[in-house]
């Protein structure tokens, strides 16, 4: 048996061709180029794919002169270890400024040094002058010695001689004493000035020092500042890496799948292809010469699956002109990647399909007949036998039974974070792993179930001549049930999704605009140039259109009976050919935010509406009725009251170029249910669905008023009485309402219920 050779791909070093993002999940496809096959057997491995992929859409095609043969997908401990991919970054070496110490001793200055050697010179020299003035006098002393020994000798000697010598070394023991006197003196005069400007010079050193220990004192209030905003900087940088290192382990695996792909290089001649291989001359393409055994040739696969916990939402900024009746809606979408891929330099596409299969094996069910009876005054009946049959309930709980389970999804804890105690990858061998096989005797060209609310990802075949068989996998003793693999926390839990509804974000910054294109039911958006898309709890933003909407409808509301309040609501038809999703938009009136709301879905050239409050500019006045009661009739009293009501709008808009403004007043008279009580409308003279009258007078008795605009009124059904007004700016109008009502005498009118 040739011996197998095996090659191993991680998925984060795969390019990514394309990812197709639905409102609920992505469709991911990435390309494994070239890759080298030797003649015979050979496993392909890749490893690293998300937990929240749906191991049943995982896929492999390619082009290349080999065929598959089998392919296993096991689900893993991950065995990358997290230091490694995110290595602790040392934080920044500490430039701890070397700060010399300042020495304590103050250090002095030039010109006291030069007083004090001078100080020190004047010293000594006072000190040898004094050493002579002694020796003088010691001299003296014994000068005066010998002048007193002369009066004991005796005998022959000369007097004379020894009073000259002693003259003389007097004289010039006094002479040495009187310079070295005057020297000394003249020192001790010149130490006196030294020393007062050595005082002088202390002090002015002092004084100095004093400013330099205050300018120190500054500075090293400052070194002291910077060292604070240092330290705070660091830890904010420690904060923002331990937020960082969290956020990465909240993406962090602790599974993966591995797709082991199995592919047969062996040589095939064209004559020799026909005769045994089960592939047909397009699955495998065929060499023109049969290579030697050391033939090394090479494959390009892709690798294409369906994963959650990635999707796209759509999101809206409207900006409406009262003045131009116009609108500008700038169409965004939010992107969220919440697995642990990277998805590096791909084609984004956006879809809008979200087809709902729960299975191929579940198909429509059979009306069972509904067959009743009575039972008998004694039989029980909780009031829902003639409304829900019990086949009705049966298929209702097995069908919310089956929706809760697609929705149950392992909590996201189970699935990504570090483990506290061992490498999830040396307990392995504890770990069950689950195998998938393929059959190559059958090709399976049905695609996989789509999971919950997500697309039907369909699968993109390679645009060449020749291909590596399309091969998807079938679980041993597998349940047939699509695995839910995480709970993305964002509030959906066991909710079903609305189809319409989506995620809010943040509004970022502008973008591109995206191609657009239609089929069916399914509206898709090609983002401009190539995206990256890094596993985030925060989404990003892209620009998918800018839609101007002209001749914008502004229609006013009063129900003055209620609220004495103009509620204004803009009106706009689509037409774009872009189909826009339910989703929330920010809202600006004539360059004022107003707050965000929601944007129904709408088709391409259907018209939708949006509230927009309350119009200041409108005010409504609605006071008391006015009654008047009589009594008719002469052998039958009858009660009759007239009722009137009047409505009063202001137009406070008087700004030169304003437009008149539409709007739309609802009052109603009471319908009797008593044919004894008769309601009869007085003004205006209407009928139920008959034709509109010209009702309204001027709110005001001036002049400029009589041109206040139109009020035409209608009946309808009910008992509602409805004024379609036109009211210029500037101008006020008053809608009067008058009915009456007739009874028997005595006779209260009270209302149903």
């Amino acid at each position: 048996m040739d011996s197998l050779h095996k090659q191993e791909f991680h998925l984060r070093d795969l390019p990514t061709r394309s990812v197709t993002l639905f409102p609920t999940r992505a469709q991911v496809v990435r390309d494994i180029k070239e890759v080298a096959l030797k003649p015979g057997a050979n496993e392909i491995t890749v490893v690293g794919i998300s937990p929240t992929v749906d191991e049943h859409s995982i896929k492999v095609e390619g082009i290349g002169a080999a065929i598959i043969t089998d392919i296993t997908i096991e689900l893993l401990p991950n065995r990358d270890i997290f230091q490694e991919i995110y290595p602790d970054s040392d934080s920044d070496s500490d430039d701890d400024e070397s700060e010399d110490d300042d020495d304590a001793a103050k250090k002095t200055t030039e010109e006291l040094k030069t007083v004090r050697d001078s100080l020190q010179t004047l010293y000594d020299k006072r000190t040898r002058e004094n050493e002579i003035i002694d020796s003088a006098v010691s001299r003296h002393s014994i000068l005066e010695g010998y002048g007193n020994s002369l009066e004991k000798k005796k005998g022959n000697f000369n007097i004379d001689d020894s009073l000259e010598m002693y003259r003389k070394e007097r004289d010039k023991a006094f002479q040495d004493k009187m310079s070295a006197t005057i020297r000394e003196r003249e020192i001790a005069e010149e130490i006196d000035r030294l020393q007062l400007e050595e005082a002088r010079l202390v002090k002015l050193e002092a004084k100095e020092q004093a400013k330099i220990d205050k300018a120190k004192a500054k500075v090293q209030r400052a070194k002291e500042r910077i060292k604070e905003k240092e330290r705070r900087r660091k830890a904010e940088k420690e904060k923002e890496k331990a937020r960082v290192r969290k956020e990465r382990e909240q993406f962090w695996p602790k599974s993966c799948y591995t797709v082991r792909v199995t592919l047969d290089a062996t040589s095939f001649s064209p004559a020799s292809s026909r005769r045994s291989s089960i592939a047909s001359a397009a699955d495998v393409k065929l060499a023109p010469e049969k290579p030697t055994e050391d033939t090394i040739t090479s494959c390009d696969l892709s690798l294409s699956y369906v994963t959650s916990s990635a999707f796209w939402s759509p999101s809206y900024d409207l900006a409406l002109s009262t003045t131009t009746n116009s609108a500008t809606l700038c169409f965004d979408a939010q992107l969220t990647n919440m697995t642990s891929e990277t998805w590096t330099n791909a084609k984004v596409t956006l879809s809008t399909s979200q087809a709902n299969f729960s299975g191929v094996n579940d198909e429509s069910p059979t009306l069972v007949p509904w067959r009743v009876r009575l039972g008998g005054r004694g039989a029980p009946n909780n009031g829902d036998e003639a409304i829900y049959s019990r086949d009705e309930k049966t298929q209702k709980r097995i069908w919310n039974a089956a929706q809760n389970g697609y929705h149950q999804q392992k909590p996201r804890a189970e699935l990504f974070g570090i483990s506290k105690t061992q490498h999830p990858y040396f307990q392995a061998a504890n770990f069950q792993a689950r195998p998938l096989s393929f059959d190559p005797t059958i090709e399976d060209t049905s695609r996989p179930p789509p999971p919950p609310n997500a697309a039907p990802a369909s699968q993109p075949r390679p645009n060449a001549e020749a291909f590596v068989k399309s091969a998807t996998s079938k679980r041993r003793g597998g349940d047939g049930q699509v695995p839910q693999l995480f709970n993305a926390g964002l509030g959906a839990k066991d909710e079903e999704y609305d189809v319409e509804t989506v995620l809010e974000a943040t509004p970022e910054v502008s973008f591109q605009d995206s191609s657009f294109e239609e089929t069916g039911l399914t509206a898709t958006y090609d983002l401009p140039n190539s995206k990256t898309l890094k596993p985030s709890s925060t989404a990003s933003k892209q620009r998918v259109a800018r839609i101007t909407f002209s001749n914008v409808i502004f229609a006013r509301t009063v129900v003055a009976k209620y609220k004495p309040a103009a509620y204004l609501k803009a009106k706009l038809r689509n037409t774009s050919k872009l189909t826009l999703l339910k989703g929330p938009t920010g809202l600006t009136l004539d360059g004022t935010f107003m707050g965000r709301s929601t944007l129904p879905r709408c088709s391409a050239g259907d018209t939708f509406k949006i509230p927009l409050g309350v119009d200041p500019a409108i005010k409504v006045a609605y006071p008391k009725p006015e009654v008047k009661r009589s009594t008719t009739g002469v052998f039958t009293k009858g009660d009759n009251s007239v009722y009137t009501r009047t409505i009063t709008l202001v137009n406070t808009r008087a700004a030169q170029g304003a437009k008149p403004v539409e709007i739309l007043v609802l009052d109603q008279v009471p319908v009797s249910e008593d044919e004894k009580l008769r309601v009869e409308l007085l003004h205006p003279r209407l009928s139920v669905n008959g034709g509109g009258v010209q009702t309204g007078v001027p709110g005001k008795d001036a002049k400029e008023e009589a041109n206040w605009g139109r009020a035409v009124s209608f009946l309808k059904k009910g008992g509602e009485v409805n004024w379609e007004v036109v009211l210029n700016a500037g101008r006020s109008v008053k809608l009067t309402l008058e009915y009456t009502m007739e009874m028997p005498a005595g006779e209260k009118v009270v209302q149903c219920y």
